[in-house]
């Protein structure tokens, strides 16, 4: 078989076994932003430090461009205990069809992925798909009852921060 690996083909293991997550939690939801498409694009890939307090969100972010494509945001946020989480995220951008991928390299939640497509709703009105895929890596395995709480609360909370983006896409529009 050339170039192609047969899924009965035996693969390395670590001393430990293979890594696995002790849950997945998969969700999406669609955010409609009253902008036209091809500037609540340019809006959502525009990455700079202050992101996170344009949503009302605590937290810091270093953004370093490797290519007209391509960015490594790197997050700090607060967490319970006077500890702080950081997340570094690859975020590849595809123009032309209106998306992006996040993929977590660094952080509790590293080969997560997100994928954010905007999408025309006519002339003057566009809609965000968010896509998720968050992998835990820490923590008891959980049930699919718990993955899919898990995903409903993420669920939740992805969107209402994307309504504060869609608000703050929407005046800097009408500002324009």
């Amino acid at each position: 078989m050339t170039g192609s690996v047969p899924l009965t083909m035996k693969t390395k293991r670590s001393r430990t076994g293979p890594a696995r997550a002790t849950a997945c939690a998969e969700y999406s939801f669609r955010q409609r932003f009253r902008v036209p498409a091809p500037w609540a694009f340019r809006w959502c890939i525009d990455f700079v430090p202050h992101d996170w307090a344009t949503g009302g969100v605590h937290g810091s972010r270093k953004v370093l461009w490797l290519s007209p494509r391509t960015v490594i945001l790197d997050d700090t946020f607060p967490a319970p205990g006077g500890r702080r989480v950081r997340k570094v995220k690859l975020v590849q951008i595809y123009p032309r069809a209106r998306y992006w991928v996040s993929t977590h390299i660094v952080g509790p939640s590293h080969h997560s992925q997100f994928r954010y497509t905007v999408s025309a709703v006519g002339p003057n009105a566009s809609e965000l798909l968010f896509e998720g895929r968050e992998l835990r890596w820490q923590g008891p395995r959980l049930a699919p009852a718990a993955e899919r709480r898990l995903a409903k609360r993420l669920r939740s909370e992805d969107a209402d921060l994307w309504k504060r983006f869609a608000t703050e896409i929407e005046r800097e529009f009408s500002e324009r």
